[in-house]
């Protein structure tokens, strides 16, 4: 039956072959013609696709450009809130005495201290850990650890109560501060998930939002006159900041996977011992390094010093808040990811730029500080410009080593790192300390202090180039260019002070070092790109 079937179309087919040429004479030629059109699409089609190809892979990013893109991602959230706080100092710093900062200052160095230590840092462990179920057990470990710690300090607070307030410290600033530190323990682990996943641009977000809610904050509670709304603000916007970070991993496609697998979380903090084993003294000293100053210049001094110490410390570290929270998550990560070694051109380039940037304004600082802080901040802040020039410097070398430390988390030298920090924290917090218990001034104090620390962070430079194996005859070419231009911006302002007002001289210098850092910037984005 199929046979026949299959003979009858043969048939047919034969005899439509047959009659095609009588009825369409010219078929032929047609069909011909219709092949050479088909070829000839066929060839544009794939030349298309060809030259497609060869353009994905010409504008694919390359790891510069990646580069490039991460650090603009992660970087655009702490430049947008710097730049929101600085342009609203003049206003807040007009509002708050400085004993009101004094006091906030006192409160912040506690909640970020207490809070950065919560997590015990394994949230450092996160950002390294690439199994995504062994990642998000000991996601949800380390949020159960912070909840805990945070519930203990809370009890702990309430019982001793009475004994704060005895100090001067009322309900109300102890509770802001409990609510404080645990946000911030919060926020460490959920910007390290959101590290791990390379989501620089909403950790960035989270920033600027904190930023804008705690500025916005202060400044409608300032003209109530009490200085508590410096706190009010700083909890309210990192409370905004811990809630967006919920709200971003739960809509990310990434998102842990929640189960309450108690002996897997517990196996996950085992494996991972070895962060609270040195990463968490090496983040106490670190913390005590940068914070202990408050308490030991309270215990010598008033509120408004406290207060005056505590915001030059603060605006001259503002760079190295911005290269911590745009440099760190982004090296971290492409250590963790590709290694150490790869990244030793991409550091050595920023360390230029940075260098090139900072030295400028480490002239006009050193030349005229006081000056520029009395002339922006008001009368009433006189001394601040004095601390801020003896601080620059170490400030600007902290910018450029802040971040840096997660380097060595990465190859597990946790240990180099610790020895490091131990170095400057004891040689920093011990020298200022000595120098007012033996009754010098707060000046001499701070100057000791600053030369402590210029020391350190040469070290550290030093022998973490060394660590990583990177060369450093670049660096050290590198610091000569910006000491040489340093000295030239400094020897042109003190030419142009005796011809010109103070104030003028003051301007030029900060127009002068504007223009350095755009053309340095400009020409940075080019070489990444």
């Amino acid at each position: 039956m199929l046979s026949s079937i299959a003979a009858e179309e043969k048939r047919v087919y034969n005899v439509r072959s047959g009659l095609r040429p009588l009825l369409f004479p010219n078929a032929h030629r047609y069909q011909v013609a219709f092949f050479r059109c088909q070829r000839s699409l066929r060839s544009q089609l794939l030349s298309k696709l060809l030259s497609l190809i060869w353009f994905a892979r010409l504008t694919s990013p390359r790891p510069t450009a990646r580069l490039a893109q991460s650090l603009i991602a992660s970087g655009f959230g702490p430049l947008t809130s710097q730049a929101f706080s600085i342009a609203l100092v003049p206003v807040l710093f007009r509002l708050y005495e400085p004993s009101d900062f004094g006091v906030w200052a006192a409160i912040q160095a506690v909640a970020i201290m207490v809070g950065s230590l919560l997590s015990f840092r394994f949230d450092l462990a996160l950002v390294i850990e690439r199994d995504s179920l062994a990642a998000s057990r000991l996601f949800l470990a380390t949020i159960g650890l912070v909840c805990v710690m945070s519930l203990v300090l809370g009890a702990v607070t309430a019982i001793f109560m009475r004994s704060i307030q005895q100090l001067g410290i009322g309900p109300t600033p102890v509770a802001l501060g409990w609510g404080w530190l645990s946000l911030v323990g919060l926020a460490v682990v959920l910007q390290a998930w959101l590290m791990r996943e390379g989501a620089f641009a909403r950790i960035s977000t989270g920033v600027v939002l904190n930023a804008i809610t705690a500025n916005l904050v202060q400044l409608g509670g300032g003209f109530s006159g009490d200085g508590v709304w410096l706190v009010v603000g700083s909890v309210v916007g990192q409370g905004a900041a811990t809630l967006f970070y919920v709200c971003s991993i739960q809509r990310s496609t990434k998102r842990p996977a929640y189960s309450m697998d108690v002996s897997g979380m517990m196996t996950a903090l085992m494996r991972n011992r070895r962060f609270p084993q040195f990463s968490l003294p090496f983040t106490v000293l670190s913390l005590l390094r940068e914070r202990a100053p408050i308490f030991i210049i309270g215990a010598f001094s008033t509120a408004s010093l406290v207060g005056v110490y505590s915001q030059a410390w603060r605006l001259t570290h503002l760079p190295s808040a911005f290269t911590s929270a745009s440099l760190r998550p982004v090296f971290f990560h492409r250590a963790a990811t590709e290694g150490l070694a790869p990244q030793g051109d991409a550091v050595d380039r920023i360390m230029r730029w940075l260098l090139i940037v900072s030295s400028p304004w480490i002239a006009l600082l050193v030349f005229g500080g006081d000056e520029l802080f009395m002339f922006v901040l008001g009368s009433r802040w006189q001394g601040a410009g004095w601390f801020s020039a003896m601080l620059v410097v170490p400030a600007s070398l902290f910018m450029m080593t802040n971040w840096m430390d997660r380097l060595l988390d990465s190859i597990g030298r946790q240990d180099l790192n610790l020895r490091l920090e131990a170095v400057a924290a004891i040689s920093s917090v011990g020298s200022l300390l000595a120098m007012l218990a033996s009754g010098r001034s707060l000046t001499e104090a701070v100057a000791l202090q600053s030369v402590m620390l210029t020391l350190s962070y040469l070290a550290f430079l030093w022998i973490c180039y060394g660590a990583a194996g990177w060369s450093r005859s670049v660096l050290l070419r590198s610091i000569a260019i910006s000491g040489v231009l340093g000295a030239v911006v400094y020897v042109m302002l003190s030419i142009l002070r005796q011809l010109l007002a103070p104030v003028a001289v003051i301007a030029l210098g900060a127009m002068l070092g504007g223009a350095i850092t755009a053309i340095a910037l400009l020409r940075a984005r080019r070489d990444l790109l």
